[in-house]
């Protein structure tokens, strides 16, 4: 019985520290990266806001709630207003990490410009969507509060990358509601809101809508809607300074029923004239909010109030805005369903490798066939969703973004724990389109190559070197294109590098002599998932398994290292 389960712990004992190997490496590698980006200075320098203030000779400080700043020319006019897109969203992935941007906006708050800082995406990715004039001009008009829902297209071959940039640029104009407000921290009270409308007797936060509150009266019944201006357009000034407005909206939140003002930083003479006797605020009563909020002063043939013009065009404009940001927020269409076409794709050539795997699918030639050409048609050219060691890298560095990466995530999940678990090389046998090429390579009517035992030996030496180098590349935070080491990025040839395309090319050509010649001599992906490879009964920890641990040793000391 102790034999048994001594050969049994035996048998499992290789594959459990081939596991654990690996996910070491992958911790070590997302630790010592948090490191490393936290050690990095992300302030804004003039030289970079010169990009799009091209008279920049100064910076304000950050100033919440936003955490913007003024940009000022060297006579100390103020130009605009700028800020990035890090720290504050480096939670928002693209393909396989955040990018930083750059976002310049005039002194009332609306984009004038955008341009990337830098990125830890896939640099063939980044460098796309860095060039994509239309993209960027996309985020022009924007404004800083209420940006709504900005209809920018992603870049072609670089989808994650830029829709990542987009929700982190939205973000830090406002699209997530920002709670606090350093300037006017007195949240909406009871007894204002009594001031327009004497017969309410409650505030309750509304459960759907950030920043809202709903108006009761004695039995309970909904009757308005309170919100106010500050802290999303806090940066909107007066002639002085912002101020914060009370927004009262009918029990169905269609029209508004009154204003008024808070507090103000704006200078008192003017906020005594455009206040006395409130008509100014009284002439929107009853509009529409969407009126309100699409609302252009001249066309609309509302004048500002004498003598204290800018003020008075700014206490509107920050109604309209919020008011804008509030349409955004209610008429917002259901989220989309989680998991998209793509995603469901990736499942479906999962499971269809699967089968192939495990059944006598695979030994039937013209399906086998139609299965390759549907691996290089759909998951090769159309989406290029191949694992790699740039993927794999990004993920352990950043994180995974769950549910734009769930199809991979699911068929990188498989390509582990298959061959791990059953011995069944799934990815590099019946899943990879690069494999299928090289396999019809074989095909073409040429004698095959053989290569001599010494060079055998050195070829296949290479893939764990480019592994090795991955490793270290993120351990020493050298910042070369890990996807530039491999064939795979080839595939999105729209946006592939030279190297990735000079690879693929090579590889293959070398396969038409050689079965399988990247495979064997070149692909690290496709040794690190061999390096799981269950042995069946006779597995044994061999010599693989002493470089791996060394390997692992060597990354450790690196982090350690000061």
């Amino acid at each position: 019985m102790i034999g048994a389960v001594l050969r049994g712990i035996r048998r499992v004992l290789p594959r459990l520290y081939r596991l654990a190997v690996v996910l070491a490496a992958a911790l070590l590698m997302h630790q010592q990266h948090q490191r490393l980006r936290a050690q990095r200075d992300t302030a804004l320098t003039v030289k970079q806001a010169r990009s799009l203030f091209p008279t920049a000779a100064r910076l304000g400080p950050r100033t919440p709630p936003h955490n913007i700043q003024t940009v000022q020319d060297a006579d100390g006019r103020q130009l605009g207003l700028v800020f990035h897109t890090s720290p504050e969203a480096d939670d928002i992935l693209g393909y396989t990490g955040p990018s930083n941007v750059l976002v310049a906006l005039d002194p009332t708050g609306r984009v004038t410009g955008a341009a990337l800082l830098s990125s830890e995406d896939t640099a063939d990715h980044v460098a796309t969507v860095a060039k994509s004039g239309p993209f960027w001009r996309g985020f022009h008009g924007l404004t800083l509060g209420s940006p709504g829902r900005p209809e920018i297209d992603a870049v072609s071959g670089a989808t994650l990358t830029s829709s990542g940039i987009v929700s982190a640029v939205t973000r830090r104009l406002g699209g997530t509601t920002i709670r606090d407000s350093a300037l006017f921290p007195t949240e909406i009270l009871l007894v204002e809101v009594q001031l327009l409308l004497p017969e309410a007797r409650s505030l309750t936060a509304h459960p759907a809508r950030e920043g809202v509150q709903q108006v009761k009266d004695a039995q309970g019944t909904l009757i308005a809607h309170a919100l106010r201006t500050s802290p999303g357009q806090d940066h909107l000034l007066g002639y002085q300074g912002p101020t914060d407005t009370l927004i009262l909206l009918d029990a169905k939140a269609e029209t508004v029923r009154a204003l008024r003002f808070r507090k103000s930083y704006d200078n008192d003479e003017y906020l005594d004239r455009m206040l006395d006797g409130e008509a100014y605020l009284a002439q929107f009563n009853g509009w529409p909010i969407g009126k309100v909020a699409g609302l252009d002063l001249e066309e609309a043939g509302i004048e500002g109030v004498s003598g204290a013009t800018h003020s008075s065009w700014a206490l509107v404009e920050g109604v309209r805005r919020r008011l804008h940001a509030f349409l955004a927020d209610r008429d917002r269409p259901p989220p989309p369903f989680p998991v998209s076409p793509r995603q469901f794709g990736l499942f479906f050539l999962t499971l269809g490798g699967l089968m192939m795997s495990f059944t006598k699918l695979r030994g039937q030639a013209h399906l086998r066939i139609a299965w390759q050409i549907l691996l290089v048609l759909y998951l090769g050219l159309l989406t290029g969703d191949l694992l790699s060691m740039a993927l794999f890298s990004g993920w352990a560095q950043n994180g995974v973004a769950w549910l734009p990466a769930l199809g991979s995530l699911v068929m990188a999940g498989a390509a582990f724990l298959i061959p791990w678990s059953t011995g069944h090389q799934l990815y590099c046998h019946h899943l990879c389109p690069h494999g299928a090429l090289q396999q019809w390579m074989q095909k073409i009517p040429l004698p095959n190559f053989a290569v001599p035992p010494k060079l055998h030996r050195l070829l296949s030496a290479v893939p764990f070197v480019l592994l090795a180098f991955v490793l270290g590349n993120v351990m020493l935070g050298l910042g070369v294109n890990n996807a530039a080491l491999e064939a795979f990025d080839a595939y999105l040839f729209r946006v592939a590098g030279w190297s990735s395309i000079t690879i693929a090319v090579v590889g293959l050509l070398a396969s038409a002599v050689v079965p399988l010649a990247y495979c064997k001599y070149g692909c690290p992906t496709g040794l690190l998932l061999k390096f799981l490879r269950s042995r069946g009964a006779n597995d044994r920890l061999g010599s693989r398994d002493l470089l791996a641990g060394g390997l692992l040793l060597t990354a450790g000391a690196l982090y350690l290292l000061p």
